[in-house]
Order: C-alpha cells, then sequence, then structure tokens
C-alpha cells in the first residue's frame, strides 16, 4: 500500500512540475530607492519569479520546451509618501514592463506577442512576504498586477493558436480587475484611461474581434506556414496586417493597436524587408494610415530586398 501512495504521490508531483505554463525571467531594478538595503529587493524578485514560474495558471499539462517564454522588468524609482511628504514603509512606485514571445512552428523564429510598460504601477512589500492568488476574493495589488499579467501572456499566446482560444484566460484577467476595484492603487479602473481594465476589457469586446482574428491568423495560419510554404504564409501574414485599417477606422485611437504596435512594428517591418515591392504595397500603405509617427520608416521600406 505505502508503495502505491508513493508512486501516486509521484505522478501527481509530476504532473503538478509540468503544469507550470510559463518561463519568465524577473528582474527587479531599485537603483533609484538606494537608501532601502538590497536585500528587499532581491527577495522581491526571488519571490516574483517563484510565484510567476511555479503557480499553475491552467489546467493543461506543458512539456518544458512548450512552456511560454516571457519576461517581467520592474522598475521601482521611488518610495511612496505620505501627505506630509513623509516616506511610507514599504510602499513603493515604479513601472511593470511585460513581454512574452512565442516559437514560430518548425523554426528557431520567436514572434513578440506582448510589449507592454505599465505606469500605474504602485504596491506594498514586505520583505520574503508570500504571494498568494485566489480566484475568488481580493488580493494585494502586487499579486494582483502579477497575476493579471500572467493571464494575459497566455491568453494572447492561446489565442494565436485557435480562433478566440484566449477566451478563459483573459476571463481570468478580466476577474481579477473585477476584484481589484476597492484596491487604492491605481490601474484597474474604468475611470482612468489606457490601463489595465482597458487592455483586457478592449480584447474581451466584440468591436476587437477583428483584432483577434488578426492575431490568429498572422501567426497559425501565416508564420506557421513560412517553414513549408514561404510565400502562402507571408501573404496571409500581409492580409492579416491590412485588417488593421477597419479597427482604425472604427477605434482610430484604440489602445489595442497602441499596444499592437508597440509588439509588433518592429517584426513587421522586418518582413517588409525582406518583401518584393508589388507584395508589400497595400501593406504598407495601411500601416502609414494606421501608424502614421512611423510613415516615414514605412516610406524606406518601397525598396527591393537584398538577397
Amino acid at each position: 500500500m505505502k508503495r502505491i501512495i508513493i508512486i501516486i504521490a509521484v505522478l501527481v508531483s509530476v504532473v503538478a512540475a509540468n503544469a507550470q505554463e510559463l518561463k519568465c525571467n524577473v528582474t527587479v531594478n531599485s537603483s533609484q530607492v538606494a537608501q532601502v538595503e538590497k536585500d528587499i529587493f532581491d527577495a522581491l524578485q526571488k519571490g516574483v519569479y517563484e510565484f510567476v514560474n511555479n503557480t499553475a495558471w491552467t489546467e493543461d499539462v506543458f512539456a518544458n520546451e512548450e512552456k511560454i517564454e516571457a519576461a517581467i522588468f520592474i522598475n521601482i524609482t521611488e518610495q511612496k509618501k505620505d501627505g506630509q511628504g513623509q516616506v511610507i514603509a514599504d510602499q513603493y512606485k515604479g513601472t511593470i514592463s511585460v513581454q512574452s514571445r512565442r516559437r514560430v512552428y518548425n523554426s528557431t523564429y520567436d514572434c513578440q506577442m506582448l510589449n507592454f510598460q505599465d505606469n500605474n504601477f504602485e504596491f506594498s512589500y514586505q520583505p520574503f512576504q508570500p504571494f498568494y492568488y485566489s480566484k475568488t476574493s481580493s488580493m494585494s495589488n502586487l499579486t494582483a498586477v502579477i497575476a493579471f499579467y500572467c493571464y494575459m501572456i497566455i491568453g494572447l499566446d492561446y489565442d494565436s493558436f485557435s480562433p478566440n482560444g484566449g477566451d478563459k484566460y483573459l476571463n481570468e484577467a478580466m476577474n481579477i480587475v473585477n476584484m481589484s476595484q476597492n484596491l487604492p492603487e491605481p490601474g484597474w479602473k474604468a475611470s482612468e484611461t489606457n490601463n489595465r481594465y482597458y487592455m483586457v476589457n478592449d480584447y474581451l469586446n466584440p468591436a476587437f474581434k477583428t483584432l483577434r482574428e488578426l492575431m490568429y491568423k498572422y501567426h497559425r495560419t501565416g508564420y506557421d506556414v513560412m517553414s513549408t510554404d514561404l510565400t502562402t504564409g507571408r501573404t496571409t501574414v500581409l492580409l492579416a496586417i491590412q485588417s488593421l485599417e477597419q479597427i482604425w477606422s472604427q477605434r482610430p485611437n484604440a489602445f489595442l493597436l497602441q499596444i499592437f504596435f508597440s509588439t509588433k512594428r518592429n517584426e513587421i517591418m522586418d518582413l517588409l524587408k525582406a518583401t518584393k515591392v508589388a507584395d508589400k504595397t497595400e501593406a504598407i500603405r495601411v500601416l502609414k494610415k494606421v501608424d502614421p509617427s512611423q510613415g516615414s520608416k514605412y516610406d524606406a521600406l518601397m525598396v527591393e530586398p537584398q538577397n
């Protein structure tokens, strides 16, 4: 009986070990608050790393090579102060930058999936405090923000493999937003602008279904096809890019378009550099319209590729 119990325990631990979905590097920069002991921020970095990489965010099983690669960079800029200008112990302000990428099928090339800097990042942290994630009760702002971005990373990744495949995880992120409405820190409320609320709310809004369709076609039927049929895959990506015009015509200042170009602009430009003028003319026309600040860079791509 003991052997059976041990075998079952081992099997459960193996499944649990494979259940973690993220392979995420975490960096905490505290150089602007040098008056605080560095050991505190070393502990913060370790705690965030273990929370992100050791939590089972989904019920799916991931092999190690299937894990979603990501990076979180926390830049602490100051300690919070009260109304009299006095430093509040264990409370900080800064930014959190989140990146994730997706390996293109049958290649060594990675597509960027998210590249975003959140400037509304305030949190409390006491040395070695644990991270507890709950789907049913409120959490500290630090835990809520980290969990929110983990679900956004996963949701966007799943969206790229099947149409609306990330719904479940984007809704988990939305649930975190809803549970965080009473937190005093910024970033969660509809009364603010371009924040976590709008990031996930807009992704789930049917008005942006074209963007989610674009992300599926761009990756699954575009880049993933290129290893076996470069011409077809590239054509699919260029057609997906052209659908940005429809989104822009309805929501020209959309927050999600800003996030899209922050994430994809360089990747798209690299693709266009290797594309014949006749094949990329329409895509460049659309890009100049929907991303006008970069118009001169798109114009410069109207040349034949160097072979």
